[in-house]
């Protein structure tokens, strides 16, 4: 598969980044704990390797979006000499019980990133070594504003960026088998009509290089859908089981809000979300991928 297809310009204004809650209106309590969940599994599915850009003792570290702040805590744990570790979400980060203790470099922000970055001093331009967020995909509209915009300004020269995001796209023993999906077409109309691009993962690594970011590079990690991966690929246990469990829920709520203004009735984003919830069932050789891309602010 190619790491990187042409991105469609984006259309309309840039927007920030959407809290996830706030685009489906999920209970938090239920989000926190799924996104805590998903947090291990992909952890575990790096082997522990959350982190991919080339960091060399960093001191100023900022997690856009940070959800329940498992990032932005890995980031402590990782970095501890660290001067200062930012999370910021448009919602309130909860506190979360973890085995470490928040390391004391932590702080979160709460609010958007672009006015923020105007009047607080701890976003202040050209100061961050690395900046990073995780499934901002139902999130950001006009990602190649975000990058040009409010990534790059972010980051010092030499300073990384680190997307990790994906694409509604499933596969079947490497193949696609979410081509003729009826709810996907209809999903991804209503996506577009929004702003938002639902092939971001695909699509950051030119994103980025459009933005002047260098040194760009992308891995791939196939995130399959039950555990039927695991006696060849051990590391998907929980990430596979999460999936199986938790997806066939999630676009319950995510399929009516991404088919608004299609004019559909709600019989008709009824039958979407039915279909989506057989076609996100486990099954063997079904997976999809998540782009992890990196890139660098150049020196000069």
């Amino acid at each position: 598969m190619s790491t990187c297809r042409p991105a469609p310009p984006l259309s309309g204004p840039h927007r920030s980044h959407t809290s996830f809650d706030q685009l489906t209106k999920i209970p938090s309590s239920i989000e926190q704990a799924r996104l805590e969940e998903q947090a291990a599994g992909l952890a575990e599915l790096m082997h522990n390797r959350v982190i991919h850009a080339p960091l060399d003792a960093p001191q100023r570290l900022l997690d856009i979006g940070c959800g329940t702040g498992a990032v932005t805590h890995h980031l402590g744990i990782t970095y501890p000499t660290a001067s200062s570790i930012y999370g910021l979400d448009l919602s309130p980060v909860p506190h979360i019980h973890r085995p470490e203790a928040l390391p004391r470099n932590i702080s979160y922000i709460q609010g958007d990133v672009r006015t923020l970055m105007k009047t607080d001093e701890r976003l202040a331009a050209g100061s961050f070594d690395y900046v990073f967020n995780r499934l901002l995909i139902c999130g950001v509209t006009d990602w190649a504003g975000y990058m040009r915009d409010t990534v790059v300004p972010l980051l010092k020269p030499g300073g990384w960026f680190e997307m990790q995001d994906l694409d509604y796209v499933w596969f079947r023993n490497g193949k696609v088998c979410s081509g003729e999906w009826n709810w996907v077409k209809k999903v991804e109309a209503g996506a577009r009509k929004k702003g938002l691009d639902l092939h971001c993962g695909s699509h950051a690594a030119e994103y980025m290089r459009q933005a002047g970011l260098a040194d760009v590079s992308v891995v791939q990690y196939r995130v399959p859908f039950g555990t039927w991966a695991v006696k060849d690929r051990p590391e998907s246990r929980l990430i596979g089981a999460h999936q199986a469990k938790e997806l066939p829920q999630l676009y319950e709520y995510i399929v009516p809000k991404l088919v608004e203004g299609l004019g559909l009735s709600e019989s008709e984003v009824q039958e979407l979300v039915k279909e989506s919830g057989g076609c996100l069932q486990a099954e063997e050789g079904k997976y999809w991928v998540m782009y992890v891309t990196v890139g660098r602010r150049p020196v000069a």
